[in-house]
């Protein structure tokens, strides 16, 4: 069977870019397009290594980590080992259910023409039924994720802010408990982790005063230029204030009233 390159890396691209995507929405990460365009391709750059000649199952396990590296770091980044080994992660078991199911369509409709060589899978197929087979699979994923994942919408959700016009995304978590606002103007409070942004030597800052049932005490806020949940921009002004927030499922609290 003749293997084109050109077909090679246009099916890889096609599926890269819907597994990162995929794992974009899972992990509510809110990535850039050029970034997961751009993953996509190394993805398909290394696809190439179907021409290799690699008998050894270790080695191949080691391009393949090595690949999932890359393009993970590619099109999420690298915040920390905690983010990364989720992305990594997340990435992973996407690929792992896209790759289940294009060897379950060919094992029911075999086509005439599939090869899976190094783990890297070619199919001549119409680029109609590879996009529709690959948006079935995608729509399949957000609708498990919608009925059983515990990270949905109103419990956790993509946040995205500027101050002083450099930008910072986390995921936040929306909580009817925090009623946090700057005194003088009344404008709600979004409590993110000083990993992610810290307000303590930030310029214009406000002193946030708060109680809980443990005595009171303050944080230090600054006004947000923009904020954006789940790509909804908020008209209404924002303070980000800087906490430790030790939690491994999000790294803001968010004042419900900011998304009501």
């Amino acid at each position: 069977m003749v293997v084109y390159v050109d077909i090679l890396i246009i099916i890889n691209t096609v599926l890269n870019y819907a597994v990162l995507m995929t794992a974009d929405k899972l992990l509510k990460r809110d990535i850039r397009l050029w970034r997961l365009i751009l993953g996509a391709f190394a993805g398909a750059f290394f696809s190439l290594t179907m021409f290799l000649e690699i008998n050894s199952r270790l080695i191949l396990l080691a391009v393949k980590l090595i690949s999932s590296a890359v393009i993970t770091i590619i099109a999420f980044g690298f915040k920390s080992r905690r983010e990364f080994f989720k992305a990594l992660t997340m990435t992973a078991a996407v690929s792992l259910i896209y790759s289940g199911g294009i060897i379950l369509f060919c094992q029911i409709f075999k086509p005439p023409s599939m090869l899976i060589i190094n783990d890297v899978p070619y199919l001549e197929l119409d680029p109609l039924i590879l996009i529709a087979l690959t948006a079935a699979i995608y729509l399949i994923l957000l609708l498990i994720n919608k009925l059983f994942s515990e990270r949905i919408k109103n419990t956790v959700v993509s946040l995205r802010f500027t101050v002083s016009d450099k930008e910072y995304s986390c995921i936040g978590k929306p909580d009817t408990g925090c009623n946090l606002v700057e005194p003088f103007s009344s404008s709600p409070v979004i409590i993110v982790d000083r990993k992610i942004f810290s307000a303590d030597d930030v310029d214009h800052r406000r002193i946030i005063p708060y109680a809980t049932v443990g005595g009171s005490s303050f944080l230090f806020a600054v006004k947000a230029d923009s904020v954006s949940i789940d790509k909804q921009n908020i008209k209404k002004s924002v303070y980000i204030a800087s906490a430790d927030i030790k939690n491994c499922q999000y790294e803001a609290v968010i004042n419900y009233e900011i998304i009501r």
